[in-house]
C-alpha cells in the first residue's frame, strides 16, 4: 500500500498534476478485517509516506459508526492535523454493515455535532453524500432522498448556529469551563512548552481531589440544552 501510494504521487509530480488523494478508512466488508480501519489508523500511515503533504483522509459516517466509534472526535482529529480533504456524509445503523442510509436519518445527534465541528472550524472541502434510497424508491423518490440528505444538513447547520447563539448555552459553557483561575493560567503557560519552573508549580499545587469530585460540571444540563435545540424547542 505505501508503495503504491508513493508511487502515485511521483507520477502526479512528474506529470505535473496539482492532485491531493484521500484515503477513506473501513474496518470491514467484505472482509472482516481491513488495514487502516479508522480515521485514526490512517493518519498513522499516511505520514509515513514520502509525500504525506499530499495525502490526507476521506471518512465516512458509516465506516466509523462500523467501528463503534465516535465520528465526531475522529473528523476533530482529522481537521486538527489538516488533513480532512474531503467528507462522506451517510448514516448508519448499528454496526453491521456498510448502509448508506440518508445523512441525518438516525443519528440525529451525533450528526449535529458534525455538522457544528465543520461548519464552526470553516471546512471548506467537498460535502458528498455516499449515500443511497431505499430500493423499494421510484425516480422521484431518489430525488426526495438527495434533496433530504442535503435538507438535514442545511436545518443542523442553522440549529448548530442557534445553540451556539443562545445566551443560557454561553453562560453555562463559561461556567463549564471555568474554574481556579490559576490553574486556568497554568494551562496557557503548558501549551507554550516545558519549564521547569512550571513543571515545580505543578508538582506544589494542592488540587484538592475531594472538591474537584464534588463540584457538579452541568454536562447534564449543557446536553439537554442540544437536544431541545435539536427538537426545536429552543
Amino acid at each position: 500500500m505505501r508503495d503504491a501510494i508513493n508511487f502515485l504521487c511521483e507520477y502526479a509530480i512528474d506529470n505535473g498534476y496539482n492532485l491531493r488523494f484521500a484515503l477513506e478508512p473501513k474496518p470491514n466488508e467484505p472482509r472482516s478485517d481491513t488495514y487502516f480501519a479508522t480515521i485514526g489508523h490512517m493518519l498513522a500511515f499516511i505520514y509515513t509516506l514520502d509525500h504525506p503533504e499530499m495525502i490526507g483522509v476521506n471518512p465516512e459516517v458509516a465506516h466509523e459508526h462500523m467501528s463503534g466509534l465516535n465520528f465526531v472526535h475522529g473528523v476533530a482529529q482529522a481537521l486538527e492535523a489538516g488533513k480532512l480533504f474531503h467528507i462522506d456524509l451517510n448514516d448508519q445503523k448499528g454496526p453491521r454493515y456498510d448502509q448508506d442510509l440518508r445523512f441525518g436519518s438516525e443519528n440525529i445527534k451525533s450528526m449535529f455535532f458534525l455538522v457544528r465541528l465543520l461548519e464552526n472550524n470553516g471546512y471548506s472541502g467537498p460535502r458528498h453524500f455516499d449515500a443511497h434510497a431505499y430500493r423499494t424508491e421510484d425516480e422521484q423518490g431518489v430525488w426526495d432522498f438527495a434533496a433530504g440528505c442535503m435538507r438535514t444538513y442545511n436545518i443542523l447547520r442553522e440549529k448548530a448556529r442557534r445553540f451556539d447563539a443562545d445566551p443560557a448555552v454561553q453562560e453555562l459553557l463559561a461556567t463549564v469551563n471555568g474554574g481556579n483561575s490559576e490553574h486556568i493560567s497554568w494551562l496557557g503557560e503548558v501549551r507554550n512548552g516545558y519549564s521547569k519552573e512550571l513543571a515545580n508549580k505543578l508538582k506544589e499545587a494542592d488540587f484538592n481531589p475531594t472538591a474537584l469530585g464534588q463540584r457538579g460540571y452541568q454536562y447534564e444540563k449543557l446536553d439537554q440544552m442540544a437536544i431541545e435545540h435539536i427538537l426545536g424547542i429552543r
